[in-house]
């Protein structure tokens, strides 16, 4: 009952392995079924597939997941996303702890309506790993009790005991999965963190990347965000600017498309002369209408920084005290955020 992947026993997958029905391509064209609605508009969660949302350390991926849950279950579309068709969830969260997670979820569900709570399922404590068939056993047992349309796992990592690097050893934790969409008529949504070249996306194994339906990969610059997709069954949309609210812990649909937001979140902190060059040599902007657009997203909140980082090295006089004092005077007096002395070492002794 077991076959080896990296060292490890890995239990086969339970249940049917019975293929669907067969089809001729004549019983498709005279098909006139109707298609299940979509969970989630543009393609972002489809009847019975993989939702991933990756996304850095600390990039509020958990706050997007349980966002995710209490819109499903409620039927409120929001930060751009719409919902198409209201769902009962099961949402397993398997980090954080209870207390702060209970936080979170009275906060945010604060002006939801009891009926629509009362559609989200959620286990207080869990502790498995899909691929352990104990686990396995006790996941269909609960997904049997709530009779969920769309089943949260956050994060990947605590829901195997795999080697996320070998596609071998998760082809069996995803082929699970899909066992769990085919059987009970349901779709899944996936946090995952990226790895350590974020550009790749998740972090693994390729076939991470290559199971999923949709994908919702989270960059973060601050309270902004940009929410980039990509889409397996129809045309991805274009990348979208949200900010999260921390009083309400629910991400919103940005009121503009801030250029300056656009690039910090793509690129980190730039000068405004910096920003406006790259704009001005890419015949993106004019010069003055750079500067224009970095002053009005100061005056809208993006903070710029005025402070400095000095390291001074003084190796060639170390003994002359005076130059030393007088040069750690003038740090003083040039108004710094932050001082960062140099310390090294010659003959033997610390100077700096």
């Amino acid at each position: 009952d077991y076959k080896k992947s990296n060292s490890k026993k890995v239990s086969k997958p339970l249940g049917s392995s019975k293929m669907a029905e067969l089809m001729t391509f004549s019983d498709i064209i005279n098909d006139m079924s109707e298609p299940p609605d979509p969970i989630v508009g543009d393609g972002v969660l489809l009847d019975n597939t993989i939702l991933e949302i990756v996304g850095e350390a600390k990039s509020k991926k958990t706050f997007l997941a349980f966002n995710m849950s209490v819109a499903i279950a409620s039927g409120n579309s929001f930060a751009g996303l719409n919902i198409e068709r209201q769902s009962r969830v099961l949402h397993l969260s398997a980090e954080g702890g209870y207390f702060p997670t209970r936080e979170r979820i009275q906060t945010m569900a604060k002006d939801i309506s009891e009926e629509a709570l009362s559609n989200i399922y959620f286990s207080k404590y869990v502790n498995m790993s899909i691929d352990v068939d104990d686990d396995y056993h006790e996941l269909q047992s609960w997904i049997e009790e709530a009779k969920p349309d769309v089943l949260v796992l956050d994060p990947l990592i605590r829901f195997h005991s795999q080697d996320e690097n070998s596609s071998t050893a998760m082809n069996v934790v995803f082929r699970r999965f899909r066992e769990l969409i085919d059987k009970y008529n349901l779709s899944i949504i996936i946090v995952h963190h990226t790895g350590k070249n974020t550009s790749l996306g998740g972090r693994g194994s390729s076939l991470i990347r290559g199971e999923y339906d949709s994908c919702i990969t989270l960059k973060k610059h601050g309270d902004n965000h940009k929410m980039c997709f990509d889409m397996r069954h129809v045309e991805t949309p274009s990348p979208r600017n949200v900010s999260f609210n921390k009083d309400t812990f629910w991400f919103e649909a940005s009121t503009d498309n801030d250029k300056v937001v656009e690039y910090l979140i793509e690129n980190g902190s730039i000068s405004r002369t910096a920003l406006t060059e790259e704009w001005v040599s890419s015949d993106t902007f004019s010069n003055s209408h750079g500067y224009r657009l970095i002053n009005e997203a100061i005056k809208k909140g993006i903070s710029e920084s005025k402070s400095q980082i000095v390291l001074v090295y003084m190796v060639d006089d170390f003994e002359n005290i005076d130059l030393i004092n007088s040069m750690y005077q003038l740090i003083l007096n040039s108004k710094c955020d932050l001082i960062i002395p140099s310390r090294f070492v010659k003959d033997g002794k610390f100077i700096g």
